[in-house]
């Protein structure tokens, strides 16, 4: 992964480096991996500042468009645009499928969680999390006690940030179960 020797036009992977980084274009023989091969071909294809000028085009787009978010600090909002990467992260069917394997149990989990938590508490009572840590939450809504959501859904849908580490497992960063950014995006179109 440290090596420097290039596979590619020295134009766009000259100075690629991953580090120990898991890399998910390239091979730690610094080959494109298979499901790679054809984004790899079109990227030996363009010229070293293409990419960039892409990228510049994608961001004034998306701010023309309203792409955006606000990062609050000191009550103050600042607008950014949605962070998103041209080169798409391309999983193979057997990744996805244990992917969303895993989202949907987690899904499953946390609906249970939530619903325990606001009927008979039993994963406060047997303190496996602290009672504290729950009623003391500022998303913890005491008049939900006792209130039965439409099949047991409390949260439909997640903004799960999933990374990847070295030996190419995938894990959960955290969960986004508010409102997930870019949702709204997303459905319209």
């Amino acid at each position: 992964m440290s090596s420097t020797t290039t596979v590619a036009t020295p134009d766009l992977l000259e100075h690629y480096d991953a580090g120990p980084a898991y890399d998910e274009f390239l091979s730690s023989q610094r080959q494109p991996r298979g499901h790679y091969q054809t984004l790899y071909q079109h990227l030996r294809s363009l010229p070293a500042n293409e990419l960039n000028r892409r990228q510049s085009a994608a961001d004034l787009s998306f701010l023309n468009q309203g792409i955006t978010f606000t990062v609050y600090s000191n009550e103050q909002g600042t607008e950014r645009i949605f962070p998103y990467d041209l080169l798409p992260r391309i999983l193979t069917g057997e990744e996805w499928s244990v992917i969303d394997r895993g989202l949907r149990q987690r899904m499953t989990a946390l609906n249970l969680f939530l619903h325990d938590i606001y009927h008979e508490g039993r994963i406060l009572k047997d303190k496996v999390v602290p009672v504290e840590l729950v009623y003391s939450a500022p998303h913890y809504r005491r008049e939900m006690r006792g209130v039965d959501v439409p099949r047991g859904v409390y949260v439909a849908v997640d903004g799960t940030d999933l990374v990847r580490v070295d030996d190419g497992r995938f894990l959960v960063l955290e969960d986004n179960l508010r409102v997930p950014s870019g949702v709204s995006y997303m459905l319209a179109n």
